[in-house]
């Protein structure tokens, strides 16, 4: 990774003396992370070229064979998307298909493996000037997360988005920037409502005092941090993680259950989770279900990155958390703790960590 700027970088849609941004092309503009982009850019000012993403299809077999992607693959795709991408200086692709966890299918691999070296080269070939392409940092499983070249994939989806990532990284034809978003909540997410649900259960616990951090984000910070990629001058590192915002495991729970989870000793916690490691040996599948359990469990620690760096890491917002909890279901009853109260730490817990999330973490992480 090259060395970063400690000077923190400007907008190319409003830093004088660059040349302004006109048009933004974005695949997947209809999607989850698609819609919020589009809704940044606008906020911006800046014209977006929504540009529909094309159905492939391409076999494990051939994604894990392959070094590069063949140069006469899907030519006619390429010359197609070039043709919907004319005219835009920044190309942003939101596209694949999101499920973590879809099964081994030649859809996931078209989508999430394929398509985006295809995009790269279609970019290239009407000369814009940056590609960013959303990743995920399930690519890393249970590694710490952090913006080298590493990964480690535990389930069909997020080995698609490793050998993505690989592949796309062989393509020099443009500047390209691999952004890896974080888990991402919004109040229609079907994992958040699911999350949410266990949250307000009896099964809603966390190993010891619940201040590890996890990794956990809102669907306006990604956008935010995507846009930034697409607009910011000068250069990008290749590969970029959502910054962290500062939510521990306990808090989390306590903001979507609206009530203090159950705190497990964390030899309990630990034996807990391998039992569903040993499961999660059954399949791909399940080693995706035991991985999520984990990471509620104990968090997961992240290095803080380049967007840090840039000052963009983003405000922890409880009472945006809580508006997750209580949307559609009525008015918060006047008995319920308010979003403050649910922040504050339990009497006798710890204070809250340090944002970066490193210190004191490692003893509740899987190493």
């Amino acid at each position: 990774m090259p060395e970063l700027s400690v000077q923190r970088a400007g907008d190319l849609a409003g830093r004088p003396g660059s040349r302004p941004i006109d048009k933004v092309a974005v695949l997947g503009s209809s999607g989850f992370v698609g819609r919020a982009v589009v809704a940044e850019l606008g906020n911006r000012g800046v014209k977006v070229q929504p540009v529909a993403a094309p159905r492939l299809s391409w076999p494990l077999t051939h994604a894990l064979r392959a070094d590069s992607v063949p140069a006469d693959l899907y030519e006619d795709v390429v010359d197609a998307l070039a043709a919907q991408l004319d005219g835009a200086q920044i190309v942003i692709n939101t596209a694949g298909l999101p499920n973590g966890s879809a099964p081994d299918s030649a859809e996931l691999y078209g989508g999430n493996t394929l398509l985006p070296t295809l995009v790269a080269r279609a970019s290239a070939l009407v000369n814009a000037r940056r590609l960013v392409h959303v990743s995920s940092a399930a690519a890393q499983g249970q590694m710490a997360l952090d913006e080298t070249a590493r990964t480690m994939p535990f389930s069909p989806y997020s080995r698609s988005k490793a050998i993505g990532e690989r592949l796309l990284r062989r393509e020099d034809c443009i500047d390209t920037v691999i952004y890896r978003s974080t888990w991402v909540h919004d109040v229609d997410r079907p994992n958040t409502r699911a999350l949410i649900r266990l949250a307000q259960s009896r099964a809603s616990c966390v190993a010891g005092d619940g201040t590890a951090p996890t990794p956990q984000v809102l669907i306006d910070d990604v956008a935010t941090a995507i846009t930034h990629l697409g607009l910011v001058d000068g250069s990008v590192p290749p590969i970029v993680l959502q910054p962290y915002n500062g939510m521990t495991t306990g808090l989390l729970l306590r903001l979507l259950g609206g009530r203090e989870p159950l705190h497990l000793p964390p030899r309990v916690a630990r034996y807990a989770t391998r039992c569903f490691t040993a499961y999660g040996r059954t399949s791909l599948n399940a080693n995706a279900h035991a991985r999520r359990v984990e990471m509620l469990l104990f968090g997961k620690r992240q290095v803080p990155g380049w967007l840090a760096d840039q000052g963009l890491a983003p405000q922890l917002r409880p009472e945006a958390w809580e508006r997750l909890r209580t949307a559609g279901t009525g008015p918060t009853p006047a008995s319920s703790p308010s979003a403050e109260a649910l922040a504050r730490p339990r009497t006798g817990d710890s204070q809250p960590q340090d944002t970066s999330g490193a210190a004191g973490a490692d003893r509740y992480l899987t190493k």
